[in-house]
């Protein structure tokens, strides 16, 4: 089995592994639904709290986005091992409030903490996050507006069965996030907020004031205006003392980029060094590409691409792209390359180039079927000799016997046998056949 590492290509396939208790932000929509089948036990009792703070009727709300997606959430919110219930819902006959019951258990049975009652189009999110370092958590929640990508934020606390509102001001948001960015103990809340005639496009750092009860913007800093959607969001750490946040945002063009954000100590600011206004930000890319922990170091890398050269003797074959794995350095804050691939994005797979070859002086070209990978030696914009091509077969097909002699094989699942023809033995350019088997890698199955 071949080393992988993982080309994670679109969004609405990639988990955001948001690390460090993080929260997620996606756009699936789920419709709303009514009181769920008659239970017994504590669901019972909860369901029967609803229904006495809402005798007239009600219907369950969904969280839109985040973790939580339950009408019915429960955490334990106060650490102390037992979990309290969080339900969201609409009277009968509301058009616009939407209640928020919190729960919690005293003895045996269920009492109500607190019911808080929205103006709001809909529930974005739900969230639970320890802002303060204690033992216990806050409860962040979204509200929708009428308005997309725009939503605004509400904060609670919750102890001794009581229930409080934490003041937020109700900042706009696109998305929220949740996770550390330091080593204190305490998550931080990063808003992120999509350019809009209403908002201008920001990462913004919420930190909570205990004595103030309130919860305050910390920092901010400009993101891409060109972005539309976040497609994937990761706290990372970025080096040995620095975490942050790794935003893939795509644009209307279906162009994507990243960005870094993160929290300079020494400057006192949230920074953003990627997002470069005069000089353009390097990882704008038309492939869908996204970061990922490529090596499993713990550390984010992030992607950059071109295109290897095209040759004028070859032209139904094209090019294949070059990808760039890139460290974030937080001293430089500047992209540091790790490795770099030719990827074949129709079988899934990729080829480790290597260091010692000079760029320019060759190519990777992928047939117009996709099967065949060729590597070139490049002379004055045209092919020189064959280095070693990698050809996938049908499963069925390489399984014929005496039928494929030419060819060794890498890996094959259940419907393709990858393998490769090494035709430079000697010189500069030449591989052993267990470099190219090394340098090959599948890509993750849930990215193609």
């Amino acid at each position: 089995m071949p080393n992988a590492f993982i080309i994670k290509l679109t969004a609405a396939l990639a988990a955001c592994a948001l690390l460090l208790g993080g929260c997620r932000f996606s756009g699936f929509a789920e419709s709303d639904m009514l009181r769920p089948p008659r239970t017994t036990g504590d669901e019972a009792e909860i369901e029967n709290l609803i229904s006495s703070a809402a005798p007239g009727g009600y219907t369950l709300k969904y969280p839109k986005s985040g973790t939580h997606r339950s009408a019915i959430v429960t955490e334990d919110l106060d650490g102390d091992e037992n979990d309290e219930a969080i339900a969201f819902f609409r009277e009968k006959g509301s058009v616009t409030g939407v209640h928020m019951l919190v729960m919690h258990k005293d003895g045996d049975s269920w009492k109500v903490s607190a019911d808080f009652e929205t103006e709001t189009a809909d529930v974005d999110s739900i969230e639970f996050a320890n802002l303060d370092g204690k033992n216990g958590k806050q409860i962040l929640v979204g509200y929708a507006t009428l308005t997309p990508n725009v939503n605004f934020l509400s904060c609670y606390s919750y102890r001794n069965g009581e229930t409080d509102v934490i003041q937020t001001g109700s900042p706009n948001y696109s998305a929220f996030y949740c996770g550390s960015l330091d080593n204190s103990g305490k998550s931080k809340v990063i808003t992120l907020t999509i350019f809009s005639p209403e908002n201008e496009a920001k990462a913004t750092m919420l930190e909570y004031d205990r004595e103030k009860n309130r919860v305050f913007s910390k920092s901010s800093v400009s993101m891409d205006p060109n972005v539309v959607k976040f497609k994937n969001v990761m706290f990372s750490d970025l080096s040995e003392n620095v975490k942050g946040i790794v935003v893939d945002g795509s644009s209307a063009s279906d162009e994507t980029t990243t960005q870094v954000i993160y929290f300079n100590k020494q400057l006192d600011v949230l920074r953003n060094p990627l997002n470069a206004e005069k000089t353009g930000n390097q990882t704008k890319r038309s492939s869908s590409v996204i970061s990922a922990d490529t090596d499993n170091d713990m550390y984010v890398e992030i992607p950059t691409v071109s295109q290897l050269p095209d040759v004028s003797d070859h032209e139904k074959d094209i090019p294949a792209e070059a990808v760039t794995w890139n460290k974030f350095d937080t001293n430089t804050e500047k992209l540091v390359p790790k490795r770099e691939v030719a990827v074949n994005y129709g079988y899934g797979y990729s080829i480790r180039l290597n260091d010692g070859w000079p760029k320019g002086g060759y190519t990777a070209l992928n047939s117009s079927d996709g099967k065949v990978m060729t590597f070139y030696r490049v002379d004055k914009g045209k092919t020189g000799g064959r280095l070693f091509e990698i050809k996938v077969f049908d499963i069925k097909d390489w399984d014929r016997a005496n039928s494929n002699e030419d060819y060794t094989l890498i890996y094959k699942d259940t419907r393709y046998a990858y393998t490769f023809n090494n035709f430079e033995k000697e010189g500069g350019f030449a591989q052993t056949d267990d470099q190219i088997k090394t340098a090959f890698s599948v890509l993750n199955e849930v990215a193609v």
